[in-house]
Formats: C-alpha cells, sequence, structure tokens
C-alpha cells in the first residue's frame, strides 16, 4: 500500500503544527519514486535520473515552497531565481531542479562551499523553526525533521543539502553583482521625489459616450474581422469520465445518558459533574475524529489501488473498477473549461498556485501510453478526491466570421472610441490651456471645453490609493515630476481618460533621510544583483545544452 501511495500523485497529505505557526505540506502530489533508473534530463552533457530528479527537484522544489511561505524572503529569492519563466508547477520544478544543478555545478568555480556551522546558523534563523518567543526552537526543528520532510522522502541531510545550495546562491549572487554600482545622488534624488505631497485636479472623460455614438457598417465589421481574424478563436472543449470519491460518513458521537445532579448538592459535587460532562464530550470528539482519520485513510487507500489497477490494465476497465468502490462514473458532454458541470467547477484542496479541478484536466497530456489519459488523483474539497479520464476533444479553431461577428463588432467599437476618445482629451487639454493663460481656474476651463466631470485632490503622497471610481490607478506616479501650475500628459485607461492640473507640489524633510536612503541604495544593489543572477542562470542554462529525455 505504502509503495502505491507514493507511486500516485495526488495521495499524500502532510500536516505539521509548529507551535502557534501552521503550515501544511498539503499538496495534491506526493512523491513517486520510481526506483532511479529512467533517465530524466541531460545537462551539460550529464544525465540526470528520476531518482536524484524527484529529491533534488520536485520534492525539494515543494520543501523550499512551503519553508519560504513562513515569510523567510531568502528562500523565495532563490526559488523565483531559479525557476524563473516558468508556466505550471510541474515546469517550476523542472527548472528549479536545472538551476539547481548549474549552481552545483558552480560552487567549485566561485570557491563557494557554507560550512556545516554557517549551514546550522542559517537553518537557525529561519522563521519556521522559531518558537513562541520568536527564537530558533530546537524542539520545533527536531519535530520537523521527524515528522514532516520524512513524507516527502527527505532526511535531515536533504535539508540541510538545500540550506547549502541557497546559502551558495547568495554568495554568487553578490559575486556575479558586485561591479553594479549605484548612484547615490540619483537615489536621493528618487527618494525626493517619493517624499512628497501633491495638490490639483482631475477632469474625466467616460468611453461610454463615444462606443454609443460608433455604428459600424457590416462591412466594417467584416474587413476588421479579416485582418485579425486569426485572435477568434473557440475554446477547446474536452469529454471526461470521472468519479467524485468520498469517504464513508462518520457516525454521529451519541451522548450517554447521564444522572442529573442534586440542585442542592454542593458547588464541589456540581464542578465534578461538569468537568466529567466535558471529558466524556471530549472523548466522543476525539473518538469521532480518529474515526474521520480512519475513513479518510481508507478512502487514499482506495483511490491509490484504483489508479494502480488502472494502469496495470493500461487505462481500461474505469467503470467497472469504479463501481466496484461503489462510486458513481459520471460521463461529461463535450464542453470547455468555462463550462464545467458543478463536480468539477470546484476548488483544489491543496495547491500552493489555486486553481480548480478542471483546470488540472485540461493539463492532461495524451500520449501513446493508454493511461495518459487518466488523470492523477486530485484533491479537493476537504476531504475528496476527483479521477477522470478523458474521453474526447476538440481542439481550439478559428471562428468563422458568423460565429465572431458579435465580438469583432465589439472589439471594433471598443478600438475606434478609445481612439476618439483620447483625441477628444487631447484637444480639451489645448483648449483648456488657453482658457487658463486668459485667467481662468482649470475647472472652469475644463467645463469650457466640455467635461464637466471634475475632481480635486489634496496633498496626497506615494502611499496615496487613489479612488478607483473617479482617481487614475496611476495618480501619484503620473504628477510627481511634473511642474506646478501645468497639465501632465493624458492619462489613459481602458474605459475612461484624465486629465491631470498639477497645482502644488511639496517636499516632505525627514529627520532619518540619510539612513532612507542607504536602505534605498542598499534595495537597489540587492536588485540589480538579482537580475544579473537571473541572466547569469539563464546564460548558464543555454550553454549546458538541456534535453528532457523523459516526460515525467
Amino acid at each position: 500500500m505504502i509503495e502505491n501511495i507514493r507511486k500516485y500523485t495526488g495521495l499524500m497529505t502532510v500536516i505539521f503544527v509548529i507551535l502557534f505557526i501552521s503550515f501544511f505540506f498539503l499538496d495534491s502530489r506526493s512523491v513517486r519514486n520510481m526506483g532511479g533508473g529512467q533517465a530524466v534530463l541531460k545537462i551539460a552533457g550529464r544525465t540526470y535520473y528520476d531518482k536524484e530528479y524527484n529529491n533534488l527537484g520536485t520534492s525539494s522544489f515543494e520543501l523550499a515552497s512551503n519553508l519560504a511561505r513562513s515569510g523567510d524572503f531568502g528562500l523565495y529569492q532563490f526559488l523565483m531565481s531559479l525557476s524563473a519563466g516558468a508556466t505550471s508547477e510541474k515546469t517550476a520544478s523542472e527548472k528549479f531542479f536545472i538551476g539547481r544543478m548549474i549552481l552545483r555545478n558552480a560552487k567549485e568555480e566561485f570557491g563557494v562551499s557554507p560550512g556545516d556551522e554557517e549551514i546550522s546558523t542559517y537553518l537557525r534563523s529561519l522563521r519556521v523553526f522559531s518558537g513562541p518567543d520568536q527564537k530558533f526552537s530546537p524542539e520545533t526543528y527536531r519535530n520537523f525533521i521527524d515528522k514532516g520532510i520524512g513524507r516527502l522522502g527527505m532526511t535531515e541531510k536533504d535539508l540541510r543539502e538545500l540550506a547549502s545550495d541557497v546559502l551558495a546562491a547568495k554568495k554568487i549572487n553578490a559575486i556575479i553583482g558586485s561591479g553594479l554600482s549605484v548612484d547615490r545622488d540619483a537615489a536621493a534624488k528618487n527618494l525626493a521625489l517619493e517624499n512628497q505631497q501633491i495638490t490639483g485636479e482631475l477632469a474625466k472623460l467616460q468611453l461610454a459616450p463615444f462606443e454609443e455614438k460608433i455604428q459600424p457598417t457590416e462591412e466594417e465589421i467584416k474587413k476588421y474581422w479579416e485582418r485579425i481574424s486569426d485572435s477568434f478563436t473557440t475554446e477547446p472543449r474536452r469529454k471526461f469520465t470521472y468519479i467524485v470519491a468520498t469517504p464513508a460518513p462518520t457516525a454521529e458521537p451519541k451522548e450517554d445518558a447521564e444522572p442529573a445532579v442534586d440542585p442542592n448538592a454542593s458547588e464541589d459535587v456540581k464542578k465534578a459533574a461538569a468537568a466529567k460532562k466535558e471529558e466524556a464530550k471530549a472523548k466522543r470528539a476525539a473518538a469521532a475524529a480518529e474515526e474521520r482519520r480512519k475513513n479518510q485513510l481508507a478512502l487514499d487507500g482506495q483511490v491509490d489501488d484504483f489508479l494502480f489497477k488502472l494502469e496495470d490494465q493500461k487505462g481500461t476497465g474505469f467503470e467497472d473498477l469504479a463501481k466496484a468502490n461503489h462510486w458513481e462514473a459520471k460521463t461529461s458532454e463535450l464542453l470547455p473549461r468555462s463550462a464545467a458541470p458543478k463536480d468539477l467547477d470546484v476548488a483544489l484542496r491543496s495547491s500552493s498556485r489555486g486553481g480548480k479541478a478542471i483546470d488540472q484536466l485540461f493539463q492532461i497530456q495524451e500520449t501513446n501510453d493508454p493511461f495518459s489519459k487518466i488523470s492523477e488523483a486530485i484533491a479537493i474539497g476537504e476531504n475528496q478526491w476527483i479521477v477522470a479520464r478523458l474521453d474526447g476533444e476538440e481542439k481550439s479553431r478559428p471562428k468563422t466570421f458568423e460565429e465572431a461577428r458579435a465580438e469583432a463588432r465589439a472589439q471594433l467599437i471598443s478600438e475606434k472610441a478609445a481612439e476618439a476618445m483620447k483625441t477628444a482629451a487631447i484637444d480639451a487639454v489645448t483648449k483648456i490651456k488657453t482658457s487658463m493663460v486668459a485667467g481662468k481656474s482649470f475647472a472652469d476651463a475644463a467645463k469650457e471645453a466640455g467635461i464637466t466631470d471634475h475632481k480635486a485632490f489634496s496633498a496626497i503622497k506615494s502611499s496615496y490609493r487613489p479612488d478607483s471610481a473617479t482617481e487614475p490607478q496611476n495618480l501619484f506616479e503620473a504628477a510627481r515630476t511634473i511642474d506646478p501650475g501645468t497639465i501632465a500628459e493624458v492619462i489613459t485607461e481602458s474605459d475612461r481618460a484624465f486629465i491631470l492640473f498639477v497645482a502644488k507640489r511639496e517636499v516632505v524633510k525627514e529627520a532619518d533621510a540619510a539612513s532612507k536612503i542607504d536602505a534605498e541604495l542598499a534595495s537597489r544593489a540587492n536588485e540589480n544583483e538579482t537580475i544579473a543572477f537571473a541572466s547569469w542562470i539563464a546564460a548558464r542554462t543555454e550553454a549546458a545544452k538541456v534535453e528532457q529525455l523523459y516526460k515525467h
């Protein structure tokens, strides 16, 4: 049974509570131990096998992700640097593994080799191993080693190796970016721009009135569609047969009848009776929780065996095996992802990336292997699993003109209206400037130019959050460099345009300006190092001529 559970993704739930910090290794994937015999990747001429890939790639990526969730930015930066450009969790773990192997190969080149004490010090600094006093807790750490990573198929040695690579990445990052300087005067000027208060006014034009005036002819719509017809496509549609597996229900604990307490009894007797009642209640709750746990384990085993038998039978017998487990096998129509049945339009239980079950099913990649049509076990709800078979597919295709007409017409109107709105705003700016030179206020000048939607704002700062209904989202950024008494470039959004007048800008002097400049310089230096490190990883990856030898 344990071997089967390891073999299939989606059948391992690791729940680990660390004192007052609770985080869960909950994912719809488990460690699939493939025995170390399948070649997976070739990097810089060296072949890597599945066991090494699972340990140093998939499992380590999951481990680092969960550790980073406790708030350690260094770990997050390490993950992002190595998995940059990933479009899915699978590609993220693959990129992470490739980057990690390149990093390891570079340790000797850069003379970087973190020692045991340095690794221990780093691990003790991680927030995830803190106790209630926010200091390193040996008990928390030991619980993590004994009860957490073991279920990921990992040991303390693997954790220390991961920490060694994180430290090495930091050092190589600093070496590569050491020559990238940051100009202090430029940083000081930028900080001054951030530390200012701006007062001004806004005039707003809405897109809707311009859209109402545009009535394209049938010929215009068709010409527009012909020019960009490839952009109008149907949604891909798929047909599935699937089961939703739910644990056996837990019996409601029955409350035993207890003798009534004599109302004339002493307070001690009453307290003892109440304590006994609470104790009995707690025992019933514990028994119910244990039953739920056993029912969940039984279901996990059933789903695991179901997948094992399906693979053994080359993907055949889905309905018969479902029936043997007393699960209803449902078959959908050909449907797009946006019109999934309620059973499949459910949130994933444990994915760090979010999404729904239907998203996972549309990721099934059919190959020559019949079992490739079967999904992994997908964790949903509080305790359920979905397993599905891909029965058919209709690929996305370009829409005919009849199918795309309404969409093309709406898009054409929107584009023409946006152009008209921007032109009107630019014309209005010219008129407003002329009127203001003649001595009129911005509000009066805007009204004279035909814009009645006006709003003033006062002393906004870089931390200001604009009112999305009446102000542009980039209000401060648009105004931060505009000279007082002048009008900025027209601010155009998807359904409106703003004319911005800056009346006053005041720099707010701060007593700790020097320390803030130092912090800004450190932050920019770190950004430069990160960019340089990412470029270095990308260049090394390209030079390594990575070959994918097996679709893991």
